[in-house]
């Protein structure tokens, strides 16, 4: 019989991450346009992602903010985002007075539906957000295309797919603009907070760099001066933050690679799971696994996805509903429910997100295994 086991928690700090952090505390340049380690660190995202440039920003939310501010996204604008995925890939639509226009996702990868977002394309349509969902790639060959014939803009949500390869080349340059998080659970983590806006494009590159910092930017003419060019945000990564993230960036290779272990482990123990849909890999992608989500399929007597995951979390193993509300029927956008989502609301009622972080060992996801197999197995 299985017996209670607490597992270890994500994110786990190195000396190296704890060290670079009081090497810039003692360097008293904490913050500031042109600091020395956030630039560093923006190259090595930048070089990691191969995109030319990367804007690093206090959070992610604050990334798909500044995407959209430099896609000049405002009032009367519609902006079409996945119903399955965290509140930070939409509210930024909504703090530039546009309306988000929430698209199904696809039954297999959870990520956006080209189709669902072609029949939701108006003459308002100001842009679309791609979320490549716990680290699975996006149909990105058929989404870009979808916005090119309508002359539409993509912007890459990959909170949480650094790592993330479509084609053997990192997400975050299959689309106009991409935004990074380094939440403290992300992949890789920045010290509780931060992100970054990646792009190819200089000139959004050049604006990024001005809103993330009160809209301030030299005056050309007058050396050692700024003013604000337009109203910006307080929205700068620190010196602090920048180095645990250029600490914790060269080891992201090794911790995706650790990821995807942990998950091929889970797949081997819960193959042949009756009514257990395991994570895809689409061909030609490397799947990241921020997050390893299941599918419970209902009927056939099993208990629905929510007792199963409060069963397991009783017995030690942290499990939730992935996203168990979709966007649309959320109380924050009353007034943007639009239509039936059917994708998006069932799979709220059926994803569960099992560990799988690098912290875990073979023991321990042996446990998680063998407590889904059981707590799977117990009819309603």
């Amino acid at each position: 019989m299985s017996s209670f086991q607490e597992l270890p928690r994500w994110p786990q700090l190195t000396d190296d991450d704890i060290e670079a952090a009081v090497a810039a505390l003692r360097s008293n340049r904490l913050v500031g346009q042109g600091n020395s380690t956030v630039q560093e660190f923006e190259a090595a995202l930048a070089a990691g992602q191969r995109v030319e440039h990367a804007v690093a920003v206090s959070t992610g939310t604050a990334a798909v903010h500044l995407a959209l501010h430099v896609l000049d996204v405002g009032p009367g604008d519609e902006v079409i985002v996945p119903a399955h995925t965290f509140i930070g890939s939409a509210s930024p639509v909504v703090y530039l007075g546009a309306r988000p226009v929430f698209a199904d996702v696809t039954p297999d990868t959870h990520c956006l539906d080209p189709d669902s977002v072609k029949s939701l394309i108006t003459d308002r349509t100001k842009a679309i957000v791609v979320v490549h969902i716990n680290g699975v790639a996006a149909d990105m060959a058929a989404l870009t295309a979808v916005a090119a014939e309508a002359g539409v803009p993509v912007v890459e949500d990959a909170a949480q797919a650094l790592g993330t390869e479509i084609g053997g080349r990192p997400i975050g340059g299959f689309g106009d603009l991409a935004c990074v998080s380094l939440f403290e659970q992300k992949v890789i983590t920045s010290g509780g907070e931060g992100g970054a806006v990646l792009t190819d494009n200089p000139d959004h590159a050049e604006r990024l760099r001005r809103l993330r910092s009160h809209g301030e930017g030299p005056i050309e003419g007058r050396p050692g001066m700024i003013w604000a060019h337009e109203v910006g945000y307080n929205y700068r990564l620190t010196s602090v933050q920048a180095a645990i993230g250029l600490a914790q960036h060269k080891r992201l290779g090794e911790m995706v690679e650790a990821r995807r272990r942990n998950a091929a482990r889970l797949s081997e123990r819960l193959a042949g799971v009756e009514g257990l849909e395991l994570p895809v890999e689409p061909e030609g992608t490397t799947h990241a696994f921020w997050k390893y989500a299941v599918r419970v399929a209902p009927g056939g007597g099993r208990r629905p996805a929510g007792e199963i995951a409060a069963d397991l979390r009783s017995r030690g193993v942290p499990v939730l509903l992935r996203y168990p509300f979709p966007l649309h029927k959320q109380p924050a956008f009353a007034g943007h429910e639009g239509t039936s989502l059917p994708v998006a609301e069932r799979l709220s009622q059926e994803l569960l997100a099992l560990p799988s972080h690098p912290g875990l060992t073979e023991g321990h996801l042996d446990h998680v295994a063998d407590e889904v197999r059981r707590a799977v197995a117990v009819t309603a």
